[in-house]
């Protein structure tokens, strides 16, 4: 997909963890405050693909290796992620668009006429 070409790794959520109820680890979603809720979403229904693909299909062993991490959501925002240039403008959250100097919306490249259709 040239969307997930043009995130790169930098639409990916960084995380923080923590134990959850059961004692067990869990990590907290901290997204990117550039990102939308739109680009977001589609991001974590991939991780939910990759997570459902670890499993094995009848009839087949399991694949020893690192489980996927259990990741929950939060309200916590990385601040300090760098967006990723020329994404298309439905991408970026909107707040953290108008709070660019001019200068700095230039430089991001924005498809200000295209909008993805998530």
């Amino acid at each position: 997909n040239d969307l997930m070409q043009l995130v790169g790794s930098q639409g990916v959520s960084s995380d923080r963890s923590d134990t959850g109820l059961e004692g067990h680890k869990v990590y907290q979603k901290i997204s990117p405050a550039w990102c939308s809720e739109e680009l977001a979403n589609f991001m974590h229904s991939i991780d939910l693909l990759i997570i459902s693909n670890c499993h094995p299909r009848v009839g087949h062993r399991l694949i020893h290796g690192q489980e996927p991490r259990q990741h929950i959501p939060s309200s916590l925002v990385n601040k300090d992620a760098v967006a990723p240039l020329g994404l298309p403008l439905n991408c970026y959250k909107g707040s953290w668009l108008a709070c660019l100097l001019s200068s700095e919306r230039k430089k991001l490249d924005a498809w200000a006429n295209k909008w993805y259709n998530f």
